[in-house]
């Protein structure tokens, strides 16, 4: 019977640490590829994941406190491509975290890290590798910074996409790296995906935090990621000096995430739909997401695969180039780690991002977001030049899976039940930590149903959380959609996470009769609950401005049967499937179609008059 990897991994530990360190790397890369715990031990003896967690960690902590140990740069660099798979085994397992290894290698806190830099720069490599923002010792996160380049930037940035977040303390630290992060020096990195992923993780993630200068350390991110992708061969289109106007321009349609299953397709399927009225539309994503319903929506698709290796971007920024768009739409950037890396060239005379993931770029190369005014509280967070629509033009795409599902209105809730349909990165540990001082002021009993949307190892650290945070969770995996309206529509509130709010968890709560209440900030996606609460002519009252208005908003609804109910009944009365969801025989606005063409044929006197915003009464044949 041949031994298993969890097994072996542990012999080697014990026998010969110093030759281990290349098999833990293998199993670390085997787990960050999605091979689960139970798949490296051994099927005939099943164990608890905290079990093999525990086991697994145990290896570690004697491969990595072992001085024999090579720990050269080059390894350094593997671990810290692919280190944060260990958070999730060190939380999970019977140690609970990676403080006790640390403690081993002499750095028990910042004193003892910064002596471990002048004295013994391996083990402090090893010790930054392995430090969580969610320990215990008191370390300050700052001290990072003098972390020898490369490895400062990308433990760093390890830190910053680190998900979840487990404890008060991490979310402050993590608020604290990412206002520090700008301060990073951009370097070269080795050109692996492992290390371009690491990036574009934090690239995205950052979004986040919830500090004003949050998104400080993506002009870094971007000028490594740039410096990355010349150094595969990729370089920016030879546009031509004049832009050439055409009755029907070619508008590239770059979609990270666009299958129809998904809320991007039901974001922009009407958008899409104006759009190809006046332009040539051509989609350019993965194989994955171009499906039969997405296909219909373009007039040609070009359909990658991601494969081993890093060819297959530059045969994507080769087929774009072939494309020769006019104008590149994202829908998205930072939802894909080939996004980022892409949109930091310029490969069209004119480039916009749309809201599929609601941050700025800040890359030179992005002109223009395009967004509903409602979203915009302040035009200084974004680095490009804003095109705004009425909020009344948003129209979602109705999905081909969704089937309607009859409300329910629970008229006694014991307990009353708080759904919170927020993906993982949403629900922070400052966020839970309201919501328990709501259950702890709520005059009925309360049960929190849980939609992380994720699974393994990352799902039990999430209930790991909210079982120590607030016991009684239901903590639900990954489900497909109309499994989980089922679920949604059993509950009674929902709260919406700050500083990243909701989008589709409010249409989808609403128009199942459950009553939103939100928190809304200056960031694009702390506005997307108030926007459509407003949109929608819910009261204002649910829309809240600091804490204590969300608390007391919340204990109003959880408390008051009769004014639930009655806000149930409110948005049941919007039929919100007819209000904001259209499908091919729905009767097409304009507001999209004309604000990109606006923007196409004015692109130069636009970029000149150096206007930071622009909405529909600005769009004149000319913005001087």
């Amino acid at each position: 019977m041949p031994e298993s990897a969890l097994a072996s991994l542990e012999l080697a530990a014990a026998r010969n640490p110093a030759g281990a360190m290349d098999l833990l790397l293998v199993t670390v890369r085997r787990i960050a590829a999605g091979t689960s715990l139970e798949e490296l031990a051994t099927p005939e003896a099943p164990q608890l994941t905290e079990v093999l967690a525990t086991r697994l960690a145990a290896a570690t902590a004697r491969i990595l406190t072992d001085p024999a140990v090579a720990f050269n740069d080059s390894v350094a660099l593997r671990l810290a491509a692919i280190g944060r798979v260990l958070d999730h085994v060190h939380a999970i397992s019977g140690f609970g975290s990676s403080d006790h290894i640390l403690r081993m290698l002499g750095a028990g806190d910042t004193h003892g890290l910064r002596r471990l830099f002048q004295e013994d720069r391996r083990a402090f490599s090893r010790a930054w590798l392995l430090f969580s923002v969610d320990s215990a010792l008191p370390i300050d996160v700052g001290a990072l910074l003098e972390a020898p380049a490369p490895l400062a930037l990308l433990v760093a940035m390890g830190l910053v996409s680190q998900k979840p977040i487990l404890t008060e303390a991490g979310h402050r630290r993590r608020e604290e790296l990412v206002s520090l992060a700008g301060r990073l020096r951009p370097v070269p990195l080795p050109l692996s995906v492992d290390h371009l992923v690491l990036l574009s993780a934090a690239w995205m993630l950052c979004s986040y935090a919830g500090a004003r200068d949050k998104h400080g350390i993506k002009p870094v991110l971007n000028r490594v990621l740039r410096q990355w992708a010349e150094g595969i061969g990729i370089s920016d289109a030879a546009l031509p000096p004049i832009r050439a106007l055409k009755t029907r321009p070619t508008l590239l349609i770059a979609a990270e995430i666009m299958h129809s299953n998904h809320v991007q397709y039901r974001y922009f399927g009407q958008y899409l739909r104006q759009l190809r009225q006046r332009f040539r539309l051509v989609l350019v994503t993965e194989e994955a997401q171009a499906d039969s319903s997405v296909r219909m929506l373009y007039d040609e698709v070009h359909a990658f695969k991601r494969e081993g290796g890093t060819s297959y971007f530059n045969n994507l920024a080769d087929t774009i180039k072939s494309i020769a768009p006019d104008v590149i739409f994202w829908l998205s950037v930072g939802m894909r780690h080939w996004g980022p890396v892409l949109a930091n060239f310029r490969l069209a005379p004119i480039q916009l991002a749309g809201l599929g993931h609601s941050a700025s770029t800040f890359c030179d190369t992005v002109d223009y977001y395009f967004t509903e005014e409602g979203y915009v509280g302040d035009p200084g967070l974004l680095s490009e030049q804003v095109v705004l629509l009425p909020d009344e033009s948003l129209i979602f795409e109705r999905s081909p899976h969704y089937t309607p599902l009859p409300p329910i209105i629970r008229e006694t809730a014991q307990p009353l039940r708080v759904v919170l349909p927020s993906n993982l990165l949403k629900l922070n540990p400052h966020f839970i930590g309201v919501l328990r001082r709501i259950r702890e002021k709520a005059g009925r009993p309360l049960e929190f149903r849980v939609f992380p949307n994720v699974s393994g190892l990352e799902l039990m650290a999430t209930k790991r959380v909210f079982d120590q945070h607030l016991p009684g969770s239901i903590v639900y995996p990954v489900m497909a959609y109309n499994a989980y309206l089922a679920e949604l529509n059993a509950c009674d509130l929902n709260l919406s996470p700050f500083p990243f709010g909701g989008l589709h968890s409010v249409v989808d709560s609403l128009r199942q009769g459950i009553p939103v209440v939100a928190l809304e900030g200056l960031d694009l996606h702390a506005r997307t609950d108030s926007m459509l609460l407003r949109r929608l002519g819910m009261p204002e009252w649910l829309i809240t401005q600091n804490e204590d208005e969300y608390i007391t908003a919340a204990l109003r609804v959880i408390d008051n049967d009769e004014e639930r109910i009655a806000l149930s009944r409110q948005a049941l009365a919007l039929d919100v499937d007819r209000v904001l969801f259209g499908d091919a025989t729905t009767p097409l606005r304009g507001d999209v179609v004309d604000a990109m063409w606006w923007v196409y044929q004015n692109h130069d006197a636009i970029k000149a008059s150096g206007r930071k915003v622009f909405r529909a009464a600005d769009r004149t044949p000319s913005p001087a």
